[in-house]
């Protein structure tokens, strides 16, 4: 696995956005309207600004064919939507891509492939490389230092995500364990649990870490050409929170409060994940999520099947039997470990 090689290129210093956007030439920008109102004054305006907020297919398809044939550069500005928007514009119109992310609540800017909804069903495809990755802490520190924090989500889950894997390749189901990569995700538990203070506190440090450690599991799973290591039960679960609930809370929030209910089905250091979470403040109260006792129960009955029907990776919803008292004492766990 060669990790350097998939490193993407990042730029991580205070003023760096509005200095990169000054230079660019022939360039476009995908961007929602409160990350567009922060640099707009730039004297270096783009060929046009495309209003990122849908990712239905049909609208993505639309924004692209709509792009000037002179167009050189794609930005993504702004969030998760925004930086998927520039990649499937990039993808779709050959464009050079640079991704200036404004909040790091998600790795979105750190990874190749794009999110898109086909009638509201997410999925992921393409692959795309930025030439460079702008981390400015003077601009990300102006978004809510709560959804900043949520980008501790993508992170924590390499907690349970390992578990589900090591189950799954003892079981000899799916792709074999790799020692490398397991250590990959154990430093970044390490150094996230280190860094809990910094990011709390949203400091430059705390910012400066979550993106760095963004890049390194966006590196390790561009080069192993898997997740394994990082997804696994806690975002399925949180796919089918999404898909009863009808509701998409912060993405981060929801995962943290996955790998809380998780770990306890797993039964593998709940207190790691408990601390993890209440020391980088990361908000993943249920309550804030919008989730309940008995959607929880819903979830967990919906679970097996929905892994089977959606071709996901083996982990721990094969092996433990789902039941409702198990999601009510999940649920109570994450209640206590949140203070909800």
């Amino acid at each position: 696995m060669n990790l350097e090689q998939a490193l993407f290129p990042m730029t991580l210093e205070r003023g760096a956005a509005r200095r990169r956007l000054a230079e660019l030439q022939g360039h476009v920008i995908c961007a929602g309207p409160e990350a567009w109102e922060r640099v707009k004054d730039v004297a270096n305006p783009p060929l046009q600004v495309i209003t990122a907020g849908s990712i239905e297919l049909a609208d993505l398809t639309r924004l692209a064919a709509y792009v000037p044939e002179d167009a050189k550069v794609v930005v993504g500005l702004g969030g998760g939507t925004s930086l998927d928007t520039a990649k499937w514009v990039a993808a779709a119109r050959a464009l050079d891509l640079v991704q200036i992310p404004t909040v790091i609540s998600v790795d979105a800017a750190f990874s190749p492939s794009w999110g898109y909804r086909d009638r509201e069903r997410l999925q992921y495809a393409g692959h795309v490389v930025p030439g460079e990755v702008i981390v400015d802490p003077e601009l990300i520190g102006q978004s809510s230092p709560p959804l900043n924090r949520a980008g501790v989500g993508d992170l924590l889950s390499c907690h349970t995500a390992l578990v589900d894997w090591r189950l799954a390749a003892d079981a000899g189901q799916g792709v074999p364990w790799d020692e490398e990569l397991a250590t990959i995700a154990g430093i970044v538990l390490d150094e996230l649990e280190a860094a809990a203070p910094e990011i709390k506190a949203m400091s430059d440090q705390g910012i400066g870490f979550i993106a760095g450690a963004h890049r390194l599991v966006g590196a390790a799973r561009q080069a192993a050409r898997h997740a394994r290591f990082e997804e696994g039960s806690e975002h399925f679960l949180s796919y089918v929170v999404e898909w009863l609930s009808g509701r998409r809370p912060a993405h981060g929030e929801l995962i943290a409060f996955c790998v809380l209910v998780m770990s306890y089905v797993q039964g593998e250091d709940t207190d790691r994940a408990v601390r993890i979470v209440r020391e980088t403040g990361v908000d993943a109260r249920p309550g804030h999520l919008g989730i309940d006792g008995p959607l929880l129960a819903r979830c967990f009955a919906e679970l097996p099947d929905y892994a089977v029907r959606e071709h996901l990776d083996a982990s721990v919803i094969e092996l433990v039997e789902l039941a409702p008292g198990l999601a009510s004492s999940a649920f109570a766990h994450a209640c206590e470990a949140t203070g909800d």
